[in-house]
């Protein structure tokens, strides 16, 4: 039976699609929450359709997609990986959730590279693909073969206007953090450790897993993880 006080708001990676997030959704909502997944604008169709998509494209989708799931449940916990959670934490310092779990958050990319991104796109319109930092051979990440350039600009406005908003971030940060990550690397989680109050994060290191954790061999140790924050912020006095 579902439990309609809590829900998840799940968002995907750069690139990627909702399948590299499916195994958390699938294992949220066997432990009784309500699941939101969009598709964010730009994915799962061809690369070049990335290329036209904007930061406010996502932001709104990820606003709206917010507002269905708060429409039925009285706790919503942004999830994202990567892109999805940076702008997982984006949505719960502008919503004001009760708790939003990270993995892997991408929210700065190297200093320069946005600007470079804009420049290059006119003459470069996509360069090799990011997807399938995996550790486990025998799994695969759905997602594009190409990234377009343009759309490394509208990324590092995604990460910039998240870091804006780290500030008025009050509530509990669930931190999934790979010990080898090949495409955020650590600048990252190492900024958003800076920038919220030490005892507001719990930390989990994912000893075995890449980038792409929701899929590598920590998958079950994440869900796990995951599912108990659920529980532990919808059963607060603020939940």
């Amino acid at each position: 039976m579902v439990n309609s006080a809590a829900g998840a708001l799940i968002l995907h990676g750069f690139t990627s699609t909702t399948a590299s997030m499916q195994p958390v959704a699938d294992a949220v909502r066997q432990a009784g929450y309500e699941v939101e997944m969009p598709l964010l604008p730009g994915h799962g169709t061809r690369w070049e359709e990335l290329a036209l998509t904007r930061a406010d494209d996502l932001f709104a989708e990820v606003d709206a997609a917010y507002g269905r799931l708060a429409s039925r449940c009285q706790t919503v916990v942004p999830i994202g990986l990567s892109m999805g959670g940076a702008l997982a934490l984006w949505a719960a310092a502008s919503w004001g959730s009760d708790g939003v779990a990270a993995i892997n958050p991408g929210l700065r990319l190297t200093p320069g590279l946005g600007l470079i991104a804009r420049l290059l796109a006119t003459v470069r319109p996509s360069v090799a693909s990011i997807a399938g930092d995996i550790a486990n051979p025998e799994v695969t990440e759905e997602a594009y073969g190409r990234t377009p350039v343009r759309a490394v600009a509208e990324l590092n406005e995604v990460f910039r206007r998240t870091r804006a908003v780290l500030p008025y971030l009050e509530c509990p940060v669930l931190l999934l953090r790979s010990a080898r990550d090949n495409v955020v690397g650590s600048a990252s989680a190492q900024l958003l450790t800076r920038s919220v109050p030490k005892g507001q994060i719990q930390e989990v290191i994912l000893r075995r897993s890449q980038h792409v954790a929701t899929l590598d061999y920590d998958a079950e140790l994440l869900q796990r993880r995951i599912i108990r924050f659920i529980g532990e912020v919808s059963a607060s006095p603020a939940g």
